[in-house]
């Protein structure tokens, strides 16, 4: 009996402390209008309902409705995932894979094989930019262009007013082209960055030349965008036409892109790898306009064990930011973006040790209760490599830091609301 008094005296000190530190990072030197991690989850997977795949990017859909686009798809536009978290805590309870009904070409998925011209889409990114379109990132096509979520007839017609932005292959380093996108529905920005170093301004970061990846972050009125033809473009390297705006891109006479630095944290190994990447993998709007973005380092040797990946996840705010004109070459001067490190996490590969996660997709989630949002991530298993790798999701749960006035205004208000209600419903019984 005294034990097992004494382990829940246990259990309830410990459960306080947990909170009391949740809570001391969520107030901490986090200044007002700027968010923090007020929890995080360890990644998990369900093999019984989400088979083996090559998952890279995922956006919202509707209710617990999630498109999710693979890398290794030429015929899939997108996988509906049902992800179900706990309303209360953010924690994942359920994912299954749904399936698909939407192929590349612009068709509905009709039970036969498909057959198509084109191949090496390897989508990447996916996010939802109205009620009936979304955008998806092709690192095989060096391009991002608007679907249809449910096509049919009726819209066929429609197909060839479609966004699409299209670049030059040699404008990257080779396998780190498009591999993000996030979308404002606010302010109708799409943002999108390269995953690594655009070849004009120089290598890739490796474990080898110790640099520091410096990238080109793109925001794109898709508002002004519309109705422009992708001949326009002439790539990344020569984004300009008719601009008289050095912080700009215009496309005839239409202001339609900036640019911003973005400078990545430098590798944390300086071992050789087999295979090795190091760039952003994703990108996430937040409710107020601001930006998470994931960093990604995996390190991978010859013998695979001692495998492992990183995970950074930033805060920036780049319309507080000044543009860096695209075609600018960086130097000493260059104003990169601020940025704030949320969280980071590791995951790796050994003989006890079969957690390696690379983390390529990330998006919004429900908002809880208390009004905390939850954000979810999802890694490409590359198939479920040889039986090793798993499919894993996360969940981080962020919140926005207010005015400790404004807030109790505004539970005063609610209050206020739900006595009004209770004195309605009595009189409505009476």
């Amino acid at each position: 009996m005294l034990r097992n008094i004494l382990l829940t005296c246990f259990l309830c000190f410990g459960y306080q402390v947990l909170w009391s530190d949740t809570l001391q990072v969520v107030r901490g030197d986090v200044e007002e209008g700027q968010w923090t991690v007020v929890r995080e989850f360890p990644q998990k997977s369900f093999p019984r309902f989400v088979p083996a795949g090559n998952y890279s990017g995922i956006t919202h859909l509707h209710d617990d409705v999630y498109a999710v686009v693979s890398d290794k798809s030429d015929s899939v536009l997108f996988f509906k995932f049902r992800i179900q978290v706990d309303e209360l805590t953010g924690e994942l309870r359920h994912v299954e894979n749904l399936g698909y009904d939407v192929m590349v070409d612009g068709s509905r998925y009709d039970g036969k094989s498909w057959i198509g011209t084109d191949m090496g889409f390897d989508h990447e990114a996916i996010a939802k930019v109205s009620d009936s379109t979304l955008m998806v990132a092709s690192e095989g096509f060096f391009s991002i262009r608007e679907f249809f979520i449910n096509p049919s007839p009726r819209n066929a017609e429609w197909n060839s007013r479609l966004r699409k932005i299209e670049c030059p292959s040699t404008a990257f380093a080779p396998n780190y082209a498009f591999e993000s996108l996030a979308f404002d529905s606010v302010r109708h920005y799409l943002w999108t960055i390269p995953e690594s170093t655009l070849q004009k301004d120089g290598e890739p970061a490796t474990p080898q030349n110790g640099g520091a990846n410096k990238l080109r972050l793109m925001r794109i009125d898709i508002g002004d965008l519309k109705g422009i033809d992708a001949q326009h473009l002439e790539g990344i390297d020569v984004l300009r036409q008719n601009s008289d705006d050095s912080d700009s891109v215009n496309v005839g006479g239409k202001h339609f892109m900036e640019a911003y630095a973005y400078r990545m944290d430098k590798p944390t190994t300086n071992k050789k790898a087999e295979t090795y990447v190091m760039g952003v993998s994703e990108l996430c709007v937040l409710p107020d306009g601001q930006l998470l973005v994931l960093e990604r380092e995996a390190f991978i040797p010859k013998m695979k064990l001692g495998a492992f990946c990183k995970c950074k996840l930033y805060l920036i705010n780049p319309l507080q930011e000044n543009p860096y004109p695209i075609e600018q070459p960086f130097c000493e001067a260059t104003p990169y973006i601020n940025k704030r490190l949320l969280l980071e996490w590791k995951t790796g590969l050994s003989v006890f040790d079969r957690s390696f996660a690379n983390y390529e997709g990330m998006c919004l989630g429900p908002k809880l209760k208390n009004g905390d949002q939850v954000v979810i991530l999802l890694s490409d298993s590359q198939d479920q490599y040889a039986g090793v790798l798993k499919d894993w999701f996360k969940t981080v749960v962020v919140r926005e830091i207010r005015n400790e006035k404004d807030d109790k205004m505004r539970n005063d208000k609610l209050e206020m609301r739900n006595e009004e209600c209770e004195m309605r419903n009595e009189k409505g019984e009476k």
